[in-house]
Formats: structure tokens, C-alpha cells, sequence
């Protein structure tokens, strides 16, 4: 028996222990590390709203019900934290032998960490306890209070830039709308502004999206947009001035390219959902994508280059950022038609039959 009080005091100090990593990890932590709880209420929230979400539903159906996913997996993750403080000091009061009945022990801890005082250990030992359960408590509260706010932000400042692309391109993110707006919306062409704006929001979205992978889940704002078909018309312009302009391209263009596919390829890493497959786009789908780019770069007097080379540079940086792009997509049910400049591909079904193989952008 008195193993068995070993047990539990030393099992309610490992689930303290992993309750303060928890916590560390998701709310302190300025670097990306794996987190049980955040992984497991993530996918819970996921698989939840999901689950109610018909194969055919339009895209703002989606939208509307995957905003949910965010209340639930908050929820999810302050109530799994809460019960796991709950046991452990369940099994330190009962372990200790300070509460010698265990349900008693459950009872004590629930009364101190719910701040409500209804029943404390009567010993020194458990006083202590229960004023240190208590603040564990008010903490967790804390954090629910501070989870919304921080979240709320990140996702309204992606979504600035979203409302920013679609506004320029009627309403349509595609990478020959956005190109088309940058060469025709000034008296005098200048390729190389604007890629810095995006490479901000693209780092941004690295900062955020990374080290809180359920932002990932969170729709666009505005009805019928979204931050994913944005991040792929944009990284589409770069790869087109950079394919086609060869050794004229911009800087700008080059490093926001860059800097984009690395956040892609990184978000799509944290969503931890599987390994994407390369695209399986028809060549004709690129190649009539391509050429639609290349007109607009040629009309505009830029000195593009050879079109059969440009287009075999086209195809090997699209490389670099498409499978992720097409593998977050497939993870937050996004409809590939909204990444495909010409509408080629379907429906949201070809995206979510195999998540890690998904289709072309």
C-alpha cells in the first residue's frame, strides 16, 4: 500500500511537470517544440467540426463551420489542462496521505483549483497545497482570457493582406490577376514594387502560423476569400517575373518567392498531418497557367526571356512551394478551385479523398 502512495505522488508530480511543459510550450515558448495536448486538442477540434462538414458543401459553408474550430480547440485544451492539474493533485494529496480517501483527494483538488474552497485539507501540508492549486487555477483561467486575443490578432493581420489581394484582383486571387494589376494599375511600370509587402505578410504568417498551427484551420474573414488561394496567386507572380525576367528580375520578387515557399513548406510541416506528394497537374494546366503570365510580363515591354526556357524554370520553382500549398489546402478543406488560376481542377472532394496527396495549384 505504501508503494501505491509512491505511485500516485510521484504520478501526480509528472502530470504537474507536463502540465507547466504544456503550458510553456503553447503560450511562452518563441520557438516551434511538439506538445501532446496542443497536438491532440488540435486534431480533436478538427476532426470534430469536420465531421460535419458534407463533401459537397459550397465553400462558404466551410467557412462558416471551420470557424468554429477555433473555440473548440481553445475549450479543448483549457479543460484538458484543467483535469490534468485535477489529478495530479489528486494523486499528491492521496499519495501524501494527506487526504486518505481518494475520492476525497479528487474532491479537495477540485475545490482548490477551482478557487472555491469548499473542501481544504485541514493539515499545513494541504493548505499550502490547495494555495498553490488555486493559483494553477486562476492561471489556466488567465490563459483562456489570453488565447483569444493573441489568436484574434495574429488571424486579423493576415487577413488585412487578403482583403488587400482580392480587392485588386476582382474578387478572384489568382497569379495572372495580381500581375496584370501590377502592371496596369500605375502610369509606369515598376515590377519590383509590392513583393516586399508580401514578404512581410509571408514571414508574419511563419511566426504565427508555425508556432500555432490551429491558425492554419481559421477561414478567411472575408466571405468567399481566402489566405491560402493568396499566399499561391502571389507566390505564382513571383515565380512568373522570376522565371520569365531571368537575371532582370527584382530582388524583391526573388526573396519574396523565396521566403514564401519556406513558409509554406514550414506551415504545411507543423499541421503534422502527413508528407505532401508532388503535384499531378496535367502539363497543359502549367503550361496554359504559364503562358497567361508570360503575356501579361511580354505586353507590359519587360524584357522577358526565352518562353521554352522560362517555362522549364517556371515549372522547377513552382516545385519548391506547390505540394505544400496543396497539402494545407487538403488539411483545411479548401477547395482546390480556388487555387488553380484557370479553375481546371474540381471540386473540394479531389482535395480531401488522401490529404497527403493531394492535386496540383
Amino acid at each position: 500500500m505504501i508503494a501505491l502512495h509512491i505511485l500516485a505522488c510521484l504520478a501526480g508530480v509528472l502530470l504537474l511537470v507536463l502540465y507547466f511543459r504544456s503550458i510553456v510550450v503553447v503560450a511562452l515558448l518563441n520557438s516551434k517544440a511538439h506538445d501532446a495536448i496542443e497536438r491532440t486538442a488540435r486534431r480533436g477540434a478538427v476532426a470534430i467540426v469536420q465531421r460535419f462538414i458534407h463533401p459537397s458543401a459550397d465553400y462558404a459553408d466551410i467557412q462558416r463551420r471551420q470557424a468554429w474550430i477555433m473555440p473548440i480547440f481553445v475549450l479543448l485544451a483549457v479543460v484538458t489542462w484543467f483535469l490534468l492539474v485535477q489529478i495530479a493533485f489528486t494523486g499528491i494529496l492521496w499519495g501524501l496521505r494527506i487526504e486518505p480517501d481518494l475520492w476525497r483527494a479528487l474532491s479537495a483538488s477540485g475545490s482548490a483549483l477551482s478557487t472555491l474552497g469548499y473542501l481544504t485539507p485541514s493539515t499545513l501540508a494541504g493548505e499550502y497545497l490547495a494555495v498553490f492549486q488555486a493559483a494553477i487555477g486562476l492561471a489556466v483561467v488567465m490563459l483562456l482570457f489570453t488565447f483569444v486575443p493573441g489568436y484574434q490578432a495574429a488571424v486579423q493581420t493576415r487577413e488585412r493582406q487578403v482583403g488587400w489581394l482580392y480587392a485588386r484582383t476582382d474578387d478572384e486571387a489568382t497569379g495572372d490577376r495580381y500581375l496584370d494589376w501590377l502592371t496596369t494599375a500605375k502610369g509606369d511600370i515598376d515590377i519590383s514594387k509590392g513583393w516586399e509587402d508580401w514578404e512581410d505578410w509571408f514571414r508574419g504568417m511563419r511566426e504565427t502560423h508555425t508556432l500555432s498551427p490551429i491558425l492554419s484551420y481559421v477561414p478567411s474573414i472575408y466571405r468567399g476569400t481566402s489566405w491560402i488561394a493568396s499566399a499561391a496567386s502571389v507566390l505564382d507572380a513571383a515565380t512568373a517575373v522570376v522565371a520569365c525576367l531571368g537575371k532582370n528580375a527584382p530582388d524583391e520578387a526573388r526573396i519574396c518567392r523565396r521566403e514564401g515557399a519556406k513558409t509554406m513548406r514550414l506551415i504545411a510541416a507543423a499541421l503534422d498531418t502527413g508528407e505532401p506528394s508532388r503535384p499531378s497537374a496535367a502539363k497543359h494546366q502549367e503550361s496554359e497557367r504559364f503562358d497567361s503570365l508570360h503575356a501579361i510580363l511580354a505586353e507590359a515591354g519587360l524584357p522577358v526571356g526565352d518562353k521554352a526556357e522560362s517555362f522549364r524554370s517556371y515549372v522547377a520553382l513552382r516545385a519548391e512551394y506547390a505540394p505544400f500549398i496543396s497539402h494545407i489546402a487538403a488539411a483545411t478543406l479548401t477547395p482546390m478551385t480556388l487555387l488553380d488560376a484557370a479553375g481546371l481542377i474540381g471540386s473540394r472532394t479531389a482535395a480531401t479523398a488522401e490529404p497527403a496527396t493531394v492535386g496540383a495549384v
